[in-house]
């Protein structure tokens, strides 16, 4: 809840596209996060298949099972505060974003920054050139500005 408090007192000091930046900035986070739980959810089961093939447990390898076990609970953790975090940023971008009034605009910035497409992705969506996407979002950043209150 700190960084929340934290997060909205630094938006004054934020770019636009700084603040929209923050979900897909977030999303990655999860993303390397949820990698990082797996690949040591596949340590502990490939090492219990290895302890029952054997039949061997030796106490350090049943305590580094059980470490790795408590930072896949932290890991976790972690992610399930960074995926609350992740929905109410996002909230809050796609209410900012709605409050544009240009139809144009608000696509352009919601498929960029809350569904993380590509350039070339929202070109082709729009039916409108690669330029011209480009510069339909400096516009649509100058005009978000003042709905978020920064420079």
């Amino acid at each position: 809840m700190q960084k929340n408090i934290e997060r909205i007192e630094s938006l004054e000091e934020m770019t636009a596209k700084e603040y929209l930046n923050q979900v897909r900035n977030l999303e990655s986070k999860m993303k390397i996060l949820k990698e990082e739980i797996d690949t040591l959810r596949e340590m502990v089961v490939s090492t219990g298949a290895i302890q029952q093939g054997e039949r061997v447990l030796s106490s350090g390898t049943q305590d580094k099972m059980a470490e790795t076990i408590c930072k896949i609970n932290e890991k976790e953790c972690e992610w399930n505060d960074l995926m609350r975090e992740f929905a109410l940023s996002r909230a809050n971008v796609i209410i900012n974003i709605q409050k544009l009034n240009n139809p144009e605009y608000e696509q352009i910035l919601y498929k960029r920054y809350c569904q993380s497409k590509k350039w070339e992705e929202i070109a082709l969506e729009m039916n409108i050139s690669y330029r011209h996407v480009l510069r339909l979002h400096g516009y649509a950043l100058k005009d978000i500005e003042p709905v978020l209150n920064v420079s």
